[in-house]
């Protein structure tokens, strides 16, 4: 049975106010008084209810952080940013995941609201979708960060630069003396696959060159999608010398196949991802995402906010991407 603030009034002979009051760090109380209910506290394992603190209280100690994906390692490193900062204010982290779903990641937004959470961090999906949820969020003066910009919200935000990221990785393979080059990229709602890929038809596009249609894939989002593009490419009569998939994740599930079917990368497809994630069992060139920093900024952001009160101008930053180069990327030579 749960111990109440009345079973330690009962206890200690103290009034249920002065319990709550030293409980919650309040003035007015002597040291012996303060020390009779703590050490009545610590003795039956008095467990406070935070939701029910948060009433009389101006915080819960809790934030909510909205993520996409908890399953990939992207937002697992993100995720591990964002609790260490909350660590440092003595804050708990709600955490959960909108799978790419529009109506999920809505719901679980309201579901973090009606827990009192102190403020908020989400990973949005930000393409062919609404926004009226997160500009709702603005006009109710609801602290949260967003990971990546809303067209017209006047919000703090923290972004990588992937269209810059997609340049690195195709000059990159230009460089190598690749021509016949692919893409798969991931779902319509996500902005970083269609800013990478942009970037990637643009500097083919300066130096005469195309992606071909039957060499870019869209939808990709999990392994199982990688080894499926990997196993169309292998089926190909003619299949491009470099491929760039917008996210590791998807990049090994190419190299799965291909392992699969006895080829080589990079001697039969050269291959880049993004995102850098640990492969370990692969030295595949990449593109260094600092995830876990973003996480870092956008708990500090957050509670700049919490702390700060309603009136606290937005930030916005944006993180570098960083070209890491390993053995996934053959010369080709003419």
């Amino acid at each position: 049975m749960k111990l109440t603030i009345s079973d330690l009034a009962k206890m200690t002979g103290l009034a249920k106010s002065t319990i709550s009051g030293v409980l919650n760090n309040k003035d007015g109380f002597s040291e012996k008084t303060r020390q009779k209910v703590l050490k009545a506290a610590e003795q039956y394992g008095y467990v406070p209810n935070e939701i029910a603190r948060g009433l009389s209280t101006k915080y819960t100690k809790t934030i909510g952080l909205v993520i996409k994906d908890i399953t990939n390692p992207f937002y697992s490193r993100l995720t591990k940013g964002v609790q260490e900062v909350a660590g440092e204010y003595g804050y708990t982290v709600f955490l959960c995941s909108s799978f790419e779903d529009h109506r999920t990641e809505k719901e679980q937004i309201q579901a973090m609201l009606s827990r009192r959470v102190d403020g908020l961090i989400v990973a949005p999906l930000l393409e062919e979708v609404t926004f009226d949820h997160l500009f709702d969020l603005k006009a109710k003066s609801v602290p949260f960060v967003l990971l990546g910009s809303v067209p017209g919200l006047d919000n703090s935000y923290v972004e990588f630069d992937d269209y810059d990221g997609g340049r690195q990785v195709t000059e990159h393979l230009l460089e190598r003396g690749h021509r016949s080059i692919g893409f798969a990229a991931g779902l319509p709602t996500s902005r970083a696959s269609r800013e990478r890929l942009r970037a990637c038809r643009d500097v083919l596009s300066a130096r005469g060159l195309a992606l071909r249609a039957e060499f870019t894939f869209e939808g990709a989002q999990e392994l199982a999608d990688g080894v499926e593009i990997g196993r169309k490419l292998i089926a190909m009569k003619e299949r491009p010398s470099a491929f760039i998939c917008f996210d590791d994740v998807v990049a090994l599930g190419v190299v799965k196949a291909f392992q699969s079917e006895g080829l080589r990368i990079p001697e039969d497809m050269s291959l880049i991802g993004f995102d850098d994630i640990d492969l370990m069992i692969f030295p595949l060139t990449t593109v260094s995402i600092p995830t876990y920093e973003a996480g870092k900024a956008l708990a500090r952001t957050l509670f700049g906010q919490i702390f700060g009160g309603p009136d606290t101008p937005p930030q916005r930053i944006v993180f570098d991407e960083k070209l890491v180069v390993r053995q996934s990327v053959r010369t080709v030579t003419n």
